[in-house]
């Protein structure tokens, strides 16, 4: 006769009658034992469960889900491709433009992810209004910005809206300029919400 499949059941009752058997025998180490299942349990979690963001605050104003979709597809290729957490690509799209391909800001700024006329040319953009040029020199942008600052995500937008060069100057850490304050927590704001929308 073949064996019955293990269960998840079977481990608890075996893990409980463990415990059981400890208390008995030595009643002052089943704390510890108690506490070394624990333990072992926690590691077991995904590193990316562990490290997920906390959720958005529920007063946080959203962008309607129409206008997500309809830049979805080109913002999910260019995170695949160049290897950027989605739901952080979307969180500064939306701080940036508000999902305006014809966003045009005082300093220059152009397109979904507001470039700079020297960024979009370093990054071979030739159309800053095409959102999927925008959004792949974006990416790509942001994606050196996560590297060069071994990937802390404040300081990558905080050079994403100073630039590199002010993080550094600043000792790396987020340059003490009122826009740039407000706009990381913001932006990592937008990051939690995406978070918890595609998980």
């Amino acid at each position: 006769m073949q064996a019955r499949p293990r269960t998840s059941s079977d481990g608890l009752v075996l893990v409980f009658a463990l415990l059981w058997a400890a208390a008995m025998a030595a009643p002052w180490d089943a704390g510890q034992a108690l506490g070394r299942l624990f333990a072992a349990e926690t590691q077991e979690i995904p590193l990316d469960l562990r490290a997920a963001p906390k959720p958005a605050r529920p007063d946080l104003d959203l962008p309607p889900e129409a206008v997500v979709r309809r830049f979805a597809p080109i913002v999910a290729k260019a995170a695949r491709v160049h290897g950027v957490d989605e739901a952080l690509v979307h969180a500064v799209i939306f701080a940036e433009s508000s999902y305006d391909p014809r966003a045009v800001s005082p300093a220059g700024a152009t397109g979904l992810m507001q470039l700079m006329p020297a960024t979009a040319e370093q990054y071979g953009v030739l159309d800053v209004f095409d959102p999927a040029q925008n959004v792949s020199g974006g990416v790509r942008f942001l994606r050196d910005l996560l590297a060069r600052f071994d990937g802390n995500i404040e300081l990558a937008l905080a050079a994403y809206n100073a630039g590199a060069n002010a993080v550094i100057r600043a000792g790396n850490r987020v340059p003490p300029y009122p826009a740039t304050a407000a706009y990381v927590p913001k932006v990592i704001d937008y990051y939690r919400h995406f978070r918890a929308v595609e998980g």
